[in-house]
């Protein structure tokens, strides 16, 4: 039986005790803060970096894994490994998925496929392709198995959120909207999508309980819903609002809840929400 890897990074906001049970290898993010560097997850905890954002520390900074942090883990899984699955943040949303591209091509030839895949998600949408992976890995399938499985998430997962203030996300550059647009929704609380790893806009919302309402709707309008999870940063009393909507329509004890990881909700910024959106296989 062929030996396999599941890699992803910390955007996939999966529970450490969760990767462990599925050996999955998470590359942790970077905060820059004063003349410090720290590992998230491992030199400092969710809970201090959430403190830090709430408190607008003024040196808070984001960075993603670097190549050469990319190429050390790749090699040290190479003879000890027949497949290893890759799978990272939108290339759209990040430079992680170039790293990891540009360090898999300092690798030397070997029995070991490397196998890098854009997820075109964040957070908990990429984090239920790499969960699936894993447990594909743990329950023996094959590699072509797994990455069939890892394709068919990606196309059949889907992500919907809102933010207080369009800021933190003009900051970070990444928006797919002209500079008219984009004015025209700083005094609205947009909803919003992932399109093929890209952030565009879904709908316009002027309060937060009508953009609660339209994640209602970005779950409703599925034809089919297998997993719902439900994300927030700073906000968990709204949960319940959404809950007692999507109760009609999918049962709230098979809802997951979550909290955005730091490194995501640093782009967002407080009072964030979503959604993200799993509607099985029908292929």
């Amino acid at each position: 039986m062929a030996k396999i890897k599941i890699v992803t990074d910390g955007t996939a906001d999966i529970p450490p005790e969760l990767a462990r049970d599925l050996g999955i290898e998470v590359v942790p993010l970077l905060i820059h803060t004063e003349d410090k560097i720290y590992r998230v997850g491992v030199d400092i905890s969710d809970d201090h970096l959430y403190d830090m954002l709430m408190s607008n520390h003024p040196r808070f900074k984001v960075a993603s894994p670097s190549m050469a942090v990319f190429e050390q883990l790749y090699r040290r899984m190479v003879g000890e490994y027949d497949y290893v699955y890759s799978i990272h943040l939108s290339n759209h949303l990040g430079n992680i998925y170039g790293n990891a591209l540009q360090a898999r091509s300092k690798l030397p030839a070997s029995n070991t496929r490397i196998e890098l895949v854009d997820s075109k998600s964040a957070s908990a949408g990429l984090g239920s392709v790499v969960l699936a992976a894993a447990q594909a890995t743990h329950d023996g399938a094959s590699p072509e198995e797994v990455g069939n499985l890892i394709g068919a998430m990606v196309r059949h997962t889907h992500a919907c959120f809102f933010v207080d203030t369009m800021e933190h996300l003009e900051a970070a550059g990444r928006l797919t909207i002209t500079g008219s647009v984009l004015g025209s929704m700083q005094r609205i609380k947009p909803l919003m999508i992932l399109d093929e790893g890209e952030i565009v806009p879904y709908e316009r919302t002027r309060t937060r309980a009508k953009a609660i309402e339209g994640l209602f709707t970005f779950i409703e309008d599925f034809p089919r819903v297998q997993e719902v999870i439900v994300l927030f940063a700073t906000t968990p009393e709204d949960v319940e609002k959404l809950l007692e909507k999507v109760e009609p329509i999918f049962p709230r004890e098979k809802v997951q809840i979550a909290r955005f990881g730091p490194s995501i909700a640093a782009h967002l910024g407080s009072g964030a929400m979503g959604v993200v959106v799993f509607e099985g296989f029908d292929e």
